[in-house]
């Protein structure tokens, strides 16, 4: 697959949220948890904001983060603004197997045009795999959100 890389500014979002401290591949296992605290009412698309990441361990410190203007009825989800951010961005189309692809996709863009990227990024659940049903991982839509320093 082609990747377009673009530089986005990306507004700033109020979001339902969990922390998650795990196997990042165990953490769509609690996802449930954030929906069911806001009654399932969700103004855009869910993502996993990474604050940490082992690539060996596949371990992570991650918030799994569902926009919302409800208020959620606790139980380990809080709610909070995300910051207005600048931002490389790319969008992956297909299985989560090929993801990495789109991240060394948004590493080559910034190492050729020097730009520095920050924590914590975010992988964009645009289409995927519903509640109940599989879906087509062909057809997922995933857009990966990488906050960057400044452009040279």
């Amino acid at each position: 697959m082609n990747y377009t890389v673009e530089i986005k500014n990306i507004e700033s979002i109020r979001i339902a949220y969990m922390q998650y401290k795990g196997v990042v591949t165990e953490s769509n296992k609690f996802f449930p948890n954030v929906f069911k605290s806001i009654k399932g009412n969700s103004n855009g698309s869910p993502f996993l904001c990474y604050y940490s990441l082992d690539k060996k361990s596949k371990i992570g410190e991650l918030e799994l983060c569902v926009p919302t203007n409800e208020t959620p009825n606790k139980n380990g989800i809080s709610v909070k603004e995300t910051p207005r951010i600048k931002a490389l961005c790319t969008t992956h189309i297909g299985s989560y197997e090929n993801l990495f692809l789109a991240y060394e996709a948004i590493t080559q863009y910034a190492l050729e045009h020097s730009i520095s990227l920050k924590m914590p990024f975010r992988e964009v659940y645009i289409k995927g795999p519903g509640m109940f049903l599989k879906g087509n991982p062909n057809k997922y839509i995933t857009e990966i959100i990488f906050p960057i320093e400044e452009v040279r």
